[in-house]
């Protein structure tokens, strides 16, 4: 899959998003080595601890339907904003250093970037 055709994914993820409190809609689209995608949107609470964002919504959809294989995911926002610190930590856990594609609602042009770059000094049990 193209990396357009995975951001128009995730520019129909971000439709579904509920974002009455910050008006900040955000969409993710996780693409599965078996050519699956997950969609993910921000879902927000009143308790702002609460509120979940796009990223982490897919990957823990994934992860609950037992996918745990990815090749590129993309997220859509308003501003092309990149991933928060909670989001860069599970998808370094998760997702491995795949492309991660992060682009404005218009989807046009994109920007890639890779986990190592985003977090270059990950929280790692492993490697402690």
């Amino acid at each position: 899959m193209e990396p357009k055709d995975l951001i128009k994914h995730a520019i129909k993820a971000q439709g579904n998003s509920q974002s009455e409190y910050s008006n900040y809609p955000v969409g993710c689209a996780l693409l599965t080595n078996d050519g699956e995608v997950v969609y993910g949107c921000n879902i927000e609470s009143a308790v702002y601890p609460s509120t979940l964002c796009a990223e982490r919504v897919a990957i823990y959809s994934a992860l609950s339907k037992g996918l745990k294989k990815f090749k590129a995911i993309a997220i859509v926002s308003n501003t092309a904003a990149r991933p928060c610190g909670s989001c860069r930590q599970i998808m370094h856990e998760y997702l491995g250093n795949i492309p991660i594609y992060v682009s404005d609602s218009n989807g046009k042009e994109y920007k890639l970037h890779y986990i190592d770059e985003l977090l270059p000094y990950p929280f790692d049990l492993k490697n402690s």
